[in-house]
């Protein structure tokens, strides 16, 4: 009888949040991507999605919501409700770099998310056009030492790892390099395959078709090791700049601040249990991910460790200047 009583007032005392905890999700999840369709992260977003639909019994549904370096997505989810029912997946580059370099940011990124997940790891490449005479970084690095006036470079944003990697590369070469932002990767493509301009650094999911056709040429990877996924590229320390690594970039999911420690547990549970799907892992191994999905308190010590070296980063290049 005393069990009963007890567990009677529990339950008048706490229903919504027990209620909360068992039925979530009770309606559709909505994943913001701070990027267009057909980008990296996209590619990434939508087989996770359809998989963690499978696993809900509710939908979950990719937003697309490009712009402003990814501030405007980001803007979004960081003034949510913690509810669980708006998330951001994201390279965790832009997320922190973009507020690195511009002037009254939107949020912070440690302060205005909750880490749920970094689930899987990809190399941005630094590819040509095959018009462009150059097959090695060392032959990009004398091209732009003689053609600094013409030498532009394509990227999915500014504020990304693909932008501080441009500017990063410039100061460590001594070379000019100017950069061109797109509101995503695969708006990149359209003028990097088609000649106009002559150099992209984007995401290996981004360029690898148009490698193995033949419309672009690979030169070089800008981390400190080469792809699982492409072997054959050479990273940028290997082929001319000594000592050049860029911090490995993440594909990551947070919610809003304060997003309850139950429904963070979760999310990143299904996540992983997606992730370890062998249809979900194919296709993002065939695209060049690599899936690495994690706990939540490994995310956040990576959260922080890799938000300081980018404030770092940024301080040595001419992006510190914009803000």
């Amino acid at each position: 009888m005393f069990n009963r009583r007890v567990l009677l007032v529990l339950t008048l005392l706490f229903p919504v949040a027990a209620a909360g905890q068992q039925a979530y999700p009770t309606k559709p999840i909505r994943v913001v991507v701070p990027f267009g369709p057909g980008g990296g992260v996209d590619n990434f977003a939508r087989p996770l999605a359809q998989k963690l639909t499978e696993q809900l019994g509710q939908q979950v549904i990719v937003d697309n919501r490009p712009g402003a370096s990814s501030l405007i997505g980001g803007a979004l989810v960081a003034g949510a409700a913690p509810d669980g029912y708006t998330l951001l997946c994201t390279f965790d580059s832009p997320l922190f770099i973009a507020p690195l370099i511009t002037r009254n940011p939107p949020y912070h990124p440690l302060k205005d998310f909750t880490p749920i997940i970094s689930a899987a790891t990809t190399p941005i490449v630094i590819v040509t056009h095959p018009s462009l005479p150059v097959t090695s970084m060392k032959d990009l690095i004398a091209y732009a030492r003689k053609n600094a006036a013409e030498l532009h470079y394509v990227t999915a944003g500014s504020g990304t790892s693909q932008h501080l990697t441009g500017e990063y590369l410039a100061v460590a070469t001594g070379t000019k390099l100017v950069h061109i932002a797109y509101k995503g990767g695969a708006a990149a493509m359209a003028d990097l395959v088609g000649g106009h301009v002559k150099v992209g650094i984007l995401v290996l999911s981004t360029v690898l078709p148009h490698i193995q056709a033949g419309r672009l040429r690979g030169i070089a990877v800008t981390g400190g090791r080469r792809s699982k996924s492409y072997p054959e590229l050479p990273t940028i320390a290997e082929s001319g700049v000594p000592g050049f690594a860029m911090p490995e970039v993440s594909l990551a999911m947070l919610g809003p601040a304060r997003l309850p420690e139950a429904l963070v547990k979760r999310i990143n549970a299904e996540v992983r249990k997606a992730m370890g799907a062998p249809d979900v892992r194919t296709a993002l191994e065939r695209i060049g991910y690599e899936p690495r999905p994690g706990s939540v308190e490994e995310f956040k010590a990576q959260a922080v460790k890799t938000y300081t070296m980018y404030q770092r980063m940024v301080k040595e290049t001419s992006l510190s200047a914009q803000k």
